[in-house]
């Protein structure tokens, strides 16, 4: 095995793809308990799709954004994910994105806007029921404070989408479609930064 596939192995892919799925399991196990059922949530109507797609294209033009600014804070920020994901312990392949994007997209979709934004709504306005289920939703996702906060913003881009269609079909759309996006730009990024990387001197002994 050459040396610049020693970082990628599979079955952190597995791990992180198992973690998410969870998520799957959970969302099942609360929609019964909150009596919040998810299939009835779920149907296919093409303008919701499409609506669903067409959703994706703020987030990931603020992405683009954010991916030339030149504002000190935020390259400094840019950089730290771009070394935390070169590190995670896999490549990202088309097949591995489009894997991670799809089980992101329907599990996390399944959990925080199917049953707790869903669920929330019950009892309270329907805008308390975004903002809720996005706080956890950020933090689930907390890396940084400034990485939770991003995704918890679009995680409420996602939940008015929701809420707008009321069709599940919307906001997994939009999240997987994000997430491919995403996913392309950092690995496009990750190779950039392992060329523009200085080797380390070699270690020899006289």
């Amino acid at each position: 095995m050459s040396a610049e596939r020693t970082d990628d192995n599979p079955k952190m892919l597995g791990v992180a793809l198992a973690g998410t799925a969870f998520l799957g399991v959970l969302a099942y196990g609360l929609s019964i308990l909150t009596e919040t059922p998810l299939a009835s949530q779920f149907h296919w109507s093409l303008t919701d799709a499409a609506i669903g797609l067409a959703g994706a294209v703020p987030p990931a033009l603020l992405l683009l954004w954010f991916m030339k600014t030149s504002r000190p804070t935020l390259v400094r920020f840019r950089q730290s994910q771009i070394e935390f994901f070169a590190q995670i312990g896999f490549r990202f392949t088309p097949l591995r994105i489009f894997l991670m994007a799809l089980f992101a997209g329907v599990f996390e979709e399944l959990l925080f806007r199917g049953v707790l934004q869903t669920a929330t709504a019950k009892v309270a306005p329907m805008v308390v029921a975004i903002l809720l289920s996005n706080l956890i939703f950020g933090l689930v996702h907390w890396r940084t404070a400034l990485y939770a906060l991003i995704a918890g913003l679009v995680g409420v881009w996602i939940g008015v989408l929701f809420a707008f269609t009321g069709n599940l079909l919307t906001p997994i759309l939009t999240h997987a479609a994000y997430d491919i996006v995403a996913l392309v730009v950092t690995a496009r990024a990750i190779e950039t930064w392992r060329k523009t990387k200085i080797p380390a001197a070699p270690n020899t002994v006289d």
